[in-house]
Formats: C-alpha cells, sequence, structure tokens
C-alpha cells in the first residue's frame, strides 16, 4: 500500500492558520454581542406590562321609567390600566369618577341599552368621561378599558 502524501506547503499551513484564527473571533464575537445584550443595564422598559384592575365599589344602581313602569338598572364597573400609579390616582380620585358615573348611568335609556351597540356606546362614555377626569388630574388618560363586570336591567 502506498502511502498518501500530505501537502504541507507554507501557503497552506497560513490559510489553515487564518480560517481557524477567523473562527474563533467569529465564535468570540457571538458570545460577546449575546452577553453585551443579555446584561445590557440600560432602562428596561416592560412593552407589554401586566394588567392592573380598579373595580370601582359599590356597584352602580339606577332607576328609569319604561312605559310608566320602573325599571332597574345595575351595573358593576372595573377599569382596566397598566401603570400602578394610575391605581393611586383612581383611588384618591374615586368619589368624582363616581359621581360623573352616577350622572352618566342615570341619563341612559333602557331601549338603547338592551342592544350590544348600546352598551358598548356606554363602555365608551364610561372610558371617556374617567380619561378626562384623569387626564384633568394627573395629565394622562391611564384607563385602557372600561369593563361591565355586572350588568342587570329588570
Amino acid at each position: 500500500m502506498a502511502e498518501e502524501e500530505v501537502d504541507e506547503s507554507p501557503s497552506n499551513k497560513k490559510t489553515l492558520i487564518i480560517f481557524i484564527v477567523l473562527g474563533v473571533l467569529l465564535v468570540a464575537t457571538s458570545i460577546g454581542v449575546t452577553v453585551w445584550l443579555m446584561n445590557d443595564d440600560g432602562p428596561e422598559e416592560d412593552l407589554n406590562p401586566a394588567a392592573l384592575y380598579f373595580a370601582i365599589n359599590p356597584k352602580f344602581q339606577t332607576n328609569y321609567e319604561v312605559n310608566g313602569r320602573q325599571r332597574l338598572f345595575q351595573l358593576a364597573i372595573s377599569l382596566m390600566t397598566r401603570e400602578q400609579d394610575v391605581i393611586a390616582a383612581l383611588v384618591k380620585h374615586a368619589p368624582t369618577i363616581k359621581s360623573k358615573l352616577v350622572i352618566l348611568l342615570s341619563g341612559q335609556q333602557f331601549d338603547v341599552l338592551k342592544t350590544p351597540d348600546g352598551r358598548l356606546a356606554l363602555k365608551l362614555e364610561c372610558l371617556t368621561a374617567v380619561q378626562e377626569i384623569l387626564s384633568a388630574e394627573i395629565g394622562k388618560p391611564g384607563v385602557e378599558k372600561v369593563l361591565f363586570t355586572d350588568f342587570v336591567m329588570q
């Protein structure tokens, strides 16, 4: 059997060394970038922080008349935000918010509220009312959603 002769000329050795060095540099750069991205000490801002809820208590109750007959309207409202300082503002300004919502709810009509579109419109009106109060008090609307957690019409 004849042994194969390996060409170990100086140019082949240089090429091999260059490829090894480039491979090591590529791996080191990759590790360095990964470590840098994982340990970034810059301000961390959660792009989608967890939702926080504030239930307005007690439930809202109002009477209204439909065709000469008294009806009851009962509604429980929760507000959704993503900022803890907004929760503190909701607690602080709860009397103003409740007052505005009582006036808004007492002006509703049975025929409108019995439709899904009417309930959606009421949600939007409540959201606008709360956001207006918060904007005036803390400089931002703060609340993303109004949730009806209990809705009774009798």
